[in-house]
């Protein structure tokens, strides 16, 4: 297993204008890059995972972080990523001691315009983008896609292989396609 500190990527994450906190620590290499006009912050004590082999569930790629066409991407303290991809055209928020499961993808926008003309000729402002916001302390199952304007509440889980295109309340457990609240959870959502 390839385990690097980021004292090694520190100075193109400085030359690219990404800000990252202190004991920030990487497995693999992941691709994090900020396109002009845009941002993104990694918080203290990330773990980010890049390798097939860091964790044993099996990463189908390296983790992505990209924020791009004025996106902004924020990253709290002691968030886990494992070969997701967090891709921001407008703005992803994702709260401290989150746990991101292997193969996750994290999308503010459609990335193509719906409207088939508009698409044929590259009209990037027909491109549909809505925030995202993670909350504090919570879990998204391997595999899970996190859609354009949602809210996760504090303290929410998502169950493996999950849609989510809704709001989830905070302290519960949802999961399907589309995810839907399948129980509440007592109490987590303010440890």
């Amino acid at each position: 297993m390839f385990k690097f500190n980021t004292w090694l990527e520190r100075p193109f994450f400085k030359l690219n204008g990404v800000k990252i906190g202190k004991n920030v620590k990487l497995i693999g290499w992941p691709c994090i890059f900020r396109f002009p006009g845009s941002a993104i912050e990694i918080g203290d004590d990330c773990l980010i995972r890049s390798n097939f082999w860091s964790n044993l569930i099996g990463l189908y790629q390296r983790t992505i972080i990209i924020a791009k066409r004025g996106g902004v991407i924020r990253i709290g303290k002691n968030v886990g990523i494992s070969g997701s991809t967090v891709y921001a055209w407008n703005s992803i928020e994702i709260g401290d001691n989150t746990l991101i499961g292997a193969n996750c993808k994290i999308l503010d926008s459609d990335l193509h315009p719906i409207d088939a003309e508009a698409r044929n000729i590259n009209n990037w402002d027909e491109v549909k983008t809505a925030p995202i916001v993670i909350g504090k302390n919570c879990f998204i199952g391997c595999n899970s896609l996190i859609l354009k304007g949602v809210h996760l509440g504090d303290g929410c889980v998502i169950g493996a292989g999950s849609v989510v295109t809704k709001d989830i309340p905070p302290a519960c457990v949802a999961a399907g396609n589309p995810a839907k609240v399948i129980r509440k959870l007592p109490g987590v959502a303010n440890k």
